[in-house]
């Protein structure tokens, strides 16, 4: 069987990070017996070792990148492509099917953004989503598998079609060896800060800081001195400076770390040092920095509306996204109560160490069974 993935509607790096985290294992198990493509831009080739594990590159035009124009090239190109290569299989890695795809396909659903009202802003947004509904809902009438990387995410899907569903299972998105390997080596090595919290994520307006930067004025006015360090990139600059001054307002300039994007070395260390990792998301389809933290045995508050309650069970505190009160009153738990954040730790290892991407990538090989 030949298995065509098509990556080109993959634009983030949490998009790369779960379609090669899940072709690596992929690739070994079925060479010799399997052949993988990968279509992506021809600015964006797969990683070396993808490469190296017998993964064919399949290169298109940078020109097609703008999504309307990929969406054409979808309906009436693809197909030629497919013919073209002998493919048996397709797997869109989009969350969406190839309306014309001449061969049978699987969906693999990563994205929540078009079902989260918080997450549009103007009428162009709102029509945008709403088509992605459409093109999900029709995934969902034709996709021989739909492959979810959280059960949330799966929830959200099948409010669109309740009464055509595809055979489906979850794929929960690994974590890489590289930063299991970082979180053993760091455990002896850095100190845990005490009243340290920190955040990880693209801080999107929908990512709750504003939430976060009130609920550690509420705990400092309790009397813990908490500091909160704030890691990711500000792709919204009017978000950004709305945080800036709202910490200005707030009197935590010296308590609130703004650090933007930084090495991966450095983020593992923010891990390692925080007492607590906090993200009151309005959406998250499976929350990757969430994850990771649970790896360096760092116990989570988060928003209870989204994935991260599924993936870090036991690990941690989940509340009401925007209620800054519920969110101070467990970082205050989890910063002073070390019986609490001891049995939070303890599971969050456990729950890590089941997030790794030979377990995760297993239920992909349904594709070549149902072919």
């Amino acid at each position: 069987m030949r298995l065509l993935v098509n990556a080109l509607s993959i634009g983030s790096l949490s998009g790369r990070h779960v379609v090669f985290g899940f072709l690596r294992p992929l690739a070994r198990w079925v060479e010799g017996q399997h052949e993988i493509l990968l279509l992506s831009y021809e600015s964006e080739p797969p990683p070396a070792d993808l490469l190296a594990a017998h993964v064919r590159w399949l290169p298109v035009a940078d020109r097609l990148r703008p999504w309307w124009k990929r969406a054409l090239w979808e309906m009436y190109d693809l197909r030629h492509v497919i013919r073209r290569e002998g493919a048996d299989y397709v797997l869109n890695a989009s969350g969406a099917a190839i309306p014309t795809c001449p061969v049978p396909q699987a969906t693999l659903a990563q994205n929540p953004w078009c079902f989260i009202r918080e997450a549009q802003f103007g009428i162009a947004q709102v029509l945008k989503a709403r088509m992605q509904r459409r093109a999900y809902q029709h995934a969902l009438k034709t996709s021989r598998l739909m492959f979810y990387i959280s059960d949330y995410l799966r929830g959200l899907y099948e409010t669109l079609s309740p009464r055509c569903l595809p055979q489906s299972e979850v794929t929960h998105v690994g974590l890489d060896d590289e930063t299991h390997l970082a979180a053993a080596r760091l455990e002896e090595s850095i100190p845990r800060e005490p009243l340290s919290i920190v955040s990880v994520s693209a801080m999107a307006p929908w990512k709750g800081v504003d939430t976060l930067v009130d609920a550690v004025d509420i705990v400092r006015k309790k009397g813990l001195a908490a500091r909160l360090t704030l890691v990711g990139p500000w792709p919204d600059a009017r978000y950004e400076n709305r945080i800036l001054r709202q910490v200005a307002a707030c009197g935590l300039q010296d308590d609130v770390t703004i650090t933007g994007q930084v090495t991966k070395d450095e983020l593992y260390r923010h891990y390692a040092q925080a007492r607590v990792f906090c993200l009151m998301s309005h959406s998250e389809s499976f929350g990757i920095p969430a994850a990771e933290a649970l790896a360096f045995g760092t116990p989570v508050v988060a928003s209870a509306g989204c994935a991260i309650p599924e993936v870090c069970a036991g690990a941690g505190l989940f509340g009401p996204a925007g209620d800054a009160n519920w969110t101070a009153n467990a970082l205050a738990s989890m910063l002073s109560d070390d019986t609490t954040w001891t049995a939070a730790s303890v599971n969050a290892r456990r729950n890590a160490n089941r997030l790794r991407w030979e377990t995760t990538a297993r239920p992909l090989l349904r594709m070549f069974s149902a072919a």
